[in-house]
């Protein structure tokens, strides 16, 4: 599959055979090769260079993911080799990462001498994509797998949602629940992530509110940033606080809002299913 990506980028077989290291007679015997396995031309010669047909070039995008899978493959299994450790890979909304740093997750994570854990951040859909790919080995964040027969997960924890206010903001003042019709007249900064969505729309629904959002950020620190300059009030899950910097404070919402869940995601034929258990357990909150 590899082959017929190089053709399509280079066109020549001679710089196929230099770019993979082979002779030129071995690069044309594996192109008759993959033409006889798929029982149609797959290759044509013009002017000196090779083309691919239209079978081809049907089959190149299918060719084009298995080589990412393979090189992917290969470079986890010379990463186990090279290093005698295990490659963990974990993908996080930003809610889900802010959440692992404020909850001391990296300090535990030092004693697992015998792991090497990335960490990439996106949102939903691309995280439950890139983990069925096998291109991620966990997934945490607020949402459920749509295709759950896919895949096992587990809650980590649930947390209320907190309003979100400048330090000094006159809300602070009052030891009173604030009343809904005083939020009215302030615009809101909503974070992109889905789940922090939903929750924020059926809240707002029960006061009948209609309000567009003044400004969306996909990241907790923009959003901290923001209700500091007084852009808005803002509505987080209240294990994403508190700031580090001391811009914002947390008050009690008016009215009932669903707390927000954490979950961790992974596919049930994980290779190393006790690294599984000790990686999910690790990060339950």
């Amino acid at each position: 599959m590899k082959l017929l990506v190089l053709i399509d980028r280079y066109k020549q077989v001679t710089a196929v055979a230099n770019s993979l290291g082979m002779k030129q007679p071995t690069i044309s015997f594996h192109m008759k090769k993959m033409e006889s396995e798929w029982g149609t031309k797959l290759f044509e010669a013009k002017a000196g260079r090779i083309f691919l047909t239209n079978a081809g070039k049907m089959l190149l995008p299918y060719a084009a993911q298995i080589s990412a899978l393979y090189s992917e493959a290969e470079s986890k299994m010379v990463e186990l080799r090279d290093n005698e450790r295990n490659l963990f890979r974990i993908g996080c909304t930003d809610c889900a990462m802010t959440t692992l740093a404020r909850s001391g997750w990296l300090q535990g994570l030092k004693d697992k001498i015998d792991v090497q854990v990335t960490v990439q951040t996106g949102n939903e859909e691309g995280l439950f994509n890139l983990l069925k790919a096998g291109m991620l080995d966990l997934v945490v964040c607020g949402q459920l797998p749509q295709e759950s027969e896919d895949f096992q997960y587990e809650s980590l924890t649930s947390t209320s949602m907190k309003l979100i206010v400048p330090i000094d903001h006159p809300l602070t003042v009052s030891d009173e629940i604030i009343a809904p019709h005083n939020l009215y007249k302030y615009p809101f900064i909503d974070h992109t992530e889905r789940s922090i969505s939903q929750l924020i729309a059926t809240w707002k629904a029960q006061f009948h509110w209609n309000l567009q959002a003044g400004a969306k950020f996909e990241s907790v620190e923009m959003i901290f940033s923001a209700v500091e300059a007084q852009l808005g009030l803002a509505i987080l899950p209240e294990c994403t606080l508190p700031d580090p910097a001391r811009r914002v404070a947390a008050l009690e919402l008016p009215g009932h809002c669903s707390e927000w869940s954490l979950y961790a995601s992974w596919k049930p034929n994980y290779w190393n299913t006790e690294l599984m258990k000790q990686m999910v357990s690790s990060i339950s909150l």
